[in-house]
């Protein structure tokens, strides 16, 4: 979660989930599901869910009386109201400042000043008057309502694509993302809540880090039953050569490179194709059996149903060149001698729903070290993001500096 969007994807046995079904604009990434809601591009990307829900989101009254957090968005000019840049319109970085998930004198780990005063008043005037609600409770609703956007979004990349998000656990990032976390993770009943290091800028880490990937696509239009064994294979042979000579030409070691087949398939009346794995070497009778009940799995765990009768159309033939560039190599941060007994640098007035206004400990993320624990609920600060961990959560430090959010034995 980030000053304007909120994108979620969903990783299952380590990899990442991609599609070369994608749409871009309009609605398309909240209701990716639904063809035709936006407009199509056909490259693999990253199968991502994504809804107008960041800190910069306007949180506005229609003629209804009904409340609304975006899609409009005040960005980073002139940005929040507290921002003091000439926003006028209250977001959703306002209502977290007067709930007090924010300092204003830590905002940006004190480098920027933002007015406090001038956000309640923007709630006051566009959000809390009309509704009949104090400022505070106006807020929460802003807040309760975005959460629910976001949580959504959870439920489209999980439950819509065949998942249970109780079986998963939900990774925050974004300088907003560990704000809002254990909120969209009590709505899905999502176990733990898993904050990386500098999650403010994970997504700039992963860029630097991610492996060198290259795909190859060739049409292969043939009914499955009836494709050329002869040709399926030499048509993948020649891209995995291509493949195989692009990571060369990039300096991969030969320990490193690594080609993976894959093939796009639909039911014949079909207008969308699934990409499932195709296995390495000769291509044969049973590769083929086992590329049909891969794809009947695939469809029944991605809609619900599939149809075991129905004759498949071979689409498209895929080839994954991948130069893996190995972990992060984080390592553990050095313990501090008491790092046992860190205390509150402070405490203030927070908001939660559970119980309400509540004097709360702040601390900050820098002095956690090894594998302290806090129970909610208590704000962690960090110059880049602040962690939310609500009443019946309990966070712990990891030596390599993640923070790991679960729900106590009471909650």
């Amino acid at each position: 979660m980030g000053g304007t969007t909120a994108k979620a994807s969903l990783i299952k046995g380590g990899r990442v989930e991609v599609t070369s079904e994608y749409e871009v604009g309009a609605d398309a990434n909240v209701v990716r599901w639904m063809h035709g809601t936006g407009h199509p591009i056909k490259v693999p990307v990253i199968d991502l869910a994504e809804v107008s829900a960041g800190g910069g989101s306007i949180a506005w009254i229609d003629p209804g009386r009904v409340m609304h957090v975006g899609p409009q968005s005040a960005g980073a000019e002139p940005g929040p109201v507290c921002y003091g840049r000439g926003g006028q319109e209250p977001t959703v970085t306002d209502c977290d400042l007067i709930l007090g998930y924010l300092d204003p004198d830590y905002f940006l780990g004190g480098e920027l000043e933002v007015d406090i005063t001038a956000a309640e008043a923007a709630i006051r005037d566009k959000i809390a008057g009309p509704l009949g609600l104090s400022v505070q409770r106006a807020a929460a609703s802003v807040i309760e309502v975005v959460d629910h956007n976001m949580a959504e979004v959870l439920r489209i990349v999980s439950v819509e694509r065949g998942h249970d998000p109780r079986e998963f656990s939900l990774v925050a990032f974004g300088g907003a993302g560990p704000v809002h976390a254990a909120s969209m993770a009590a709505e899905l009943d999502i176990p733990r809540v898993i904050i990386p290091p500098i999650p403010g800028g994970f997504s700039a880490l992963g860029l630097v880090a991610t492996d060198l990937r290259r795909e190859y696509v060739r049409t292969f239009y043939q009914r499955l039953d009836e494709a050329s064994h002869a040709e399926l294979f030499t048509a993948y042979a020649a891209m995995e050569a291509a493949g195989m000579g692009m990571l060369v030409d990039a300096g991969v070691p030969e320990a490193k490179r690594k080609l993976q087949r894959a093939a796009d398939i639909r039911y014949t009346q079909q207008a969308y194709e699934l990409t499932v794995p195709v296995g390495d070497g000769e291509i044969g009778d049973g590769h083929l059996v086992e590329l049909a009940e891969a794809f009947h799995a695939r469809h029944l765990a991605t809609y619900g149903h599939h149809s075991a009768d129905e004759p498949l159309q071979l689409v498209n033939i895929r080839v994954s060149a991948i130069g893996t560039l190995g972990s992060l190599g984080l390592k553990p941060t050095a313990v501090a001698e008491n790092a046992a007994g860190f205390a509150p640098w402070k405490r203030r007035e927070v908001y939660f729903k559970e119980v309400g206004a509540i004097q709360c400990d702040i601390v900050a993320r820098a002095g956690l070290h090894g594998q302290a624990e806090l129970a909610g609920p208590v704000i962690i600060e960090a110059a880049d993001t602040t962690v939310v961990v609500p009443p019946e959560w309990v966070a712990r430090s990891d030596p390599r500096g993640f923070l790991v959010m679960e729900r106590s034995a009471d909650g």
